[in-house]
């Protein structure tokens, strides 16, 4: 049943996908095209939250132990985010990025539960405390979310930047929301995610402690997670004391953001999996 849920909700995404790409080739902000992308929505929001519970409620089931259940609470989180800033996001070139990420990451937690399965039974034997499991694995949920809304709202904001070079402000209406907001999002964003990765640098060493394990290990997970938090340091001082122009911050946040999540990516693809805690078993 979890399974036909999840599937019925990737589907209906795929469909809001599909109505955002036809309203950004027939830009329109009224009319059954947008009618249709916001009620399609809502319903594969509501299959993907009936999913999550399914999910909570299975026998045996941790929450955030394997990257599977990662991903999923990744594509739930993202979903949940875009609909509840819907009144400021709905615009069909944010929704053409927003939507295909939690596909991506839906598609993302199918993969790791097949090609890692046999995974979850050793972290299950791992003894690692579950309060500072959570204490790690909430951040981190926090930082990637904030990442890929950031990634997201960068590249629109310089897509609609280089438009509005084009053609008057007024032919992006349909298209594209005010520049002024989209920089303010991505400040945000950044800050919440420089925030959520201090905190998963600072659990992850307090966690490998109370197993006494080594805090730093040669992990791509470990290693990627101090870069990205170093690199969206240096995004802060370019936008808070160098005084970037918000072109030059959101270019380097999509370079930083991007390059996070293709490494994620190439990872899980040879490896199969997308979690550290194994290395320190």
């Amino acid at each position: 049943m979890t399974h036909l849920f999840a599937v019925c909700s990737i589907g209906l995404y795929i469909v809001v996908t599909a109505v955002y790409l036809f309203q950004l080739w027939r830009p329109s902000r009224e009319g059954r095209s947008v009618t249709s992308a916001r009620v399609a929505f809502m319903l594969a929001f509501a299959l993907h939250t009936i999913t999550m519970a399914l999910v909570v409620l299975e026998p045996g089931m941790r929450v955030l132990d394997n990257g599977a259940d990662y991903f999923l609470w990744v594509s739930w989180a993202t979903a949940l985010v875009f609909f509840l800033f819907r009144r400021k996001l709905e615009y069909p070139i944010v929704g053409a990025f927003v939507v295909p990420v939690i596909v991506a990451f839906m598609g993302s937690s199918s993969y790791l539960l097949h090609a890692g399965a046999s995974s979850l039974m050793e972290r299950e034997e791992s003894g690692v405390s579950v309060l500072l499991s959570f204490a790690h694995a909430v951040p981190a949920l926090v930082s990637v979310v904030s990442l890929a809304m950031a990634l997201i709202v960068s590249a629109v904001f310089l897509i609609v930047d280089k438009r509005l070079k084009r053609r008057p402000a007024v032919a992006l209406l349909s298209s594209g929301p005010d520049l002024q907001l989209l920089d303010r999002l991505n400040r945000q964003l950044v800050q919440i995610g420089f925030v959520a990765i201090s905190l998963v640098v600072v659990s992850g060493g307090l966690w490998a402690v109370s197993e006494q394990k080594p805090i730093f290990s040669l992990d791509t997970s470990v290693i990627s997670g101090l870069v990205v938090w170093l690199l969206l340091a240096c995004i802060l001082h370019a936008r808070l004391v160098l005084e970037w122009s918000p072109k030059k911050v959101s270019r380097f946040t999509v370079l930083v953001t991007a390059s996070f999540f293709v490494s994620v990516f190439l990872v899980m693809a040879m490896a199969g999996r997308i979690t550290h805690a194994l290395l320190w078993s």
